[in-house]
């Protein structure tokens, strides 16, 4: 009677304590995320600040962004024109100057990551887009999904379209997912809704070189 009363109290100490070891490594595991999804979401946000835009007939200013969700989490790719070194190595030779960026969930590993690649802002007119990119960039690995949207001052609601193809949206939703090692837990996100300054000029018609610029640029 003994014996059992000690395996019982012993299999209850022990379950107690594994309870306790996953509770301290999922903690560890959601500062960790908070961490880095709170880096990349920066990073990204400080990108679209210094969004550049000029009219042209070309669209080489134009923000674009395609969706996917084959995956199950969020996988969009957004391109925009931008003046900021975020994300970019110092030895970069963008880094320093406006450049075309994509950011983009692509492979790491076997694991989707956040990714940018950087091209240069105003190619020539027989270039190809994919010939002109530099080497994948990768953001952050904890960083398995992104998704955008944009306002629709119409019916002041999100959506997932965007026609306009040669413009910048004023507001858009920005979501970065960190996924867990564990699949039964569900993906941190983090969420910042951001008013593009550059997009807000034209909506102003402000007196600016932003709203036009001949079709050489």
């Amino acid at each position: 009677m003994a014996i059992t009363i000690m395996v019982v109290a012993l299999s209850i100490a022990f379950q107690a304590f594994a309870a306790t070891i996953r509770g301290w490594r999922r903690g560890l595991e959601v500062m960790e995320g908070i961490q880095h999804g709170d880096f990349a979401l920066k990073q990204v946000v400080s990108a679209l600040n210094s969004t550049i835009y000029f009219r042209n007939d070309r669209r080489t200013y134009a923000f674009t962004f395609e969706k996917d969700s084959s995956g199950g989490l969020p996988a969009d790719t957004i391109r925009f024109v931008t003046s900021s070194g975020a994300m970019m190595p110092y030895d970069s030779p963008f880094a320093a100057g406006p450049h075309r960026l994509k950011l983009y969930i692509d492979d790491e590993d076997g694991y989707p990551a956040l990714f940018a690649t950087a091209m240069p802002a105003v190619p020539n007119a027989d270039d190809e887009e994919e010939e002109l990119e530099g080497d994948p960039i990768l953001v952050s690995r904890e960083v398995q999904g992104l998704e955008i949207l944009v306002w629709d001052e119409e019916n002041e609601d999100w959506t997932e379209e965007w026609e306009k193809e040669n413009s910048v949206p004023e507001r858009i939703s920005i979501s970065i997912y960190v996924a867990s090692e564990d699949e039964d837990e569900e993906p941190i996100v983090f969420s910042r809704v951001l008013n593009i300054p550059v997009a807000e000029s034209l909506r102003d018609n402000l007196a600016s070189p932003t709203i036009q610029s001949s079709d050489n640029r």
